[in-house]
């Protein structure tokens, strides 16, 4: 793929403030714009500058509990004439954010990827209920369930009750596990009943 950082692909690989990145036929990193770099130095994010992650897998990144999803847009995207794409939240602890997804199917089975913030909430994030103490969402042997996509945590004795638990997605120490809670198994697999937590 000689040519390809020529024309449009180079331009917004270089001038595009949102975060962009493009993939190889193969799913793997091609290369990343600088609002790739910016994006993870702002949300704390370590080993996954462009220099980290050039060469690898998309996949890596991605929850297991996601990955068909992706594995769907990606092929859609990569069979269709033109620009598709879906709206997705990235929450940090205090900020709700919400991005669209828009790919692009370049020369050679490339796949050109731009996530364009659309919204973002600075007020508080409802927590999770006081009354539950924090034990309440951890199992037996120390881990949580918190939502892939919306990074709400399961409760534990109610495992149908997922809230918000700010401390949770602060802490990368603890031990999380990957699940999608109810809402968001509707909007990824809205034609399943449920996914494995």
């Amino acid at each position: 793929m000689n040519h390809l950082c020529q024309g449009w692909v180079h331009d917004i690989l270089e001038t595009e403030a949102d975060v962009v990145c493009l993939l190889d036929p193969k799913l793997h990193i091609d290369r990343c714009n600088p609002g790739w770099d910016r994006f993870a130095a702002e949300n704390g994010g370590t080993g996954v500058s462009s220099a980290d992650v050039r060469g690898r897998y998309i996949f890596d990144f991605i929850p297991d509990v996601l990955v068909t999803f992706y594995e769907q847009k990606y092929s859609t995207a990569l069979h269709s004439p033109g620009w598709t794409g879906f709206d997705y939240s990235c929450n940090s602890p205090e900020v709700l954010r919400v991005f669209h997804m828009s790919m692009h199917p370049v020369e050679g089975s490339y796949l050109l990827v731009v996530n364009s913030q659309l919204a973002d909430q600075r007020s508080p994030l409802p927590a999770r209920n006081s009354r539950v103490p924090e034990s309440a969402y951890v199992s037996p042997d120390g881990v949580i369930t918190m939502c892939a996509h919306c990074r709400r945590t399961r409760q534990e004795q109610q495992p149908r009750t997922w809230e918000w638990v700010p401390q949770f997605v602060r802490d990368p120490g603890r031990r999380a596990s990957p699940g999608l809670c109810p809402m968001c198994v509707g909007y990824f697999y809205p034609s399943r009943e449920a996914l494995p937590h």
